[in-house]
């Protein structure tokens, strides 16, 4: 299964998400893929000091990333694009009316509810790490719905 994380810079969250999902679909022999993107990403933005230390307390280290904006391709590349806040999900529709039906908000594909992910840009380390947290924890979740899918 094909993932795209979307949120608005490509720096922060979706990144999180994407390297979280990867390795955590590796370790337990998932055929998962993630990639990510931002509806507004530049590629002179920087990913902050505070997602490469929340990231390598979880033991992921090679953080090659440069923030990329949502294509057509990416989003026809993806089985289900997931926007960290409404607002995404909300701009992928209008950008890409064509994929509504696989465009979900995070939190609540994951059964967290329908809540956006906090943007954690310019705060202190502690911030990132509560967010990866959150996005951990989604896709934890996700994880532990399709295993209970499985006859």
């Amino acid at each position: 299964m094909r993932f795209l994380f979307v949120c608005t810079g490509n720096s922060c969250r979706s990144v999180m998400a994407e390297y979280l999902l990867n390795k955590l679909a590796a370790d337990r022999g998932l055929p998962w893929e993630a990639r990510s993107a931002g509806i507004a990403a530049e590629r002179y933005f920087k990913v902050p000091p505070g997602v490469f230390n929340a990231l390598l307390e979880r033991d992921i280290k090679d953080i090659e990333h440069t923030p990329r904006l949502v294509t057509r391709e990416a989003m026809k590349w993806a089985d289900i694009v997931l926007g960290m806040e409404a607002l995404h999900v909300e701009a992928l529709h209008d950008l890409f009316s064509e994929h509504i039906g696989k465009t979900k908000l995070f939190l609540e594909h994951a059964g967290l509810g329908a809540r956006g992910v906090d943007d954690p840009i310019g705060k202190p380390d502690e911030v990132y790490k509560r967010i990866r947290d959150v996005i951990e924890a989604g896709i934890e979740a996700m994880i532990k719905r399709e295993a209970h899918a499985k006859p």
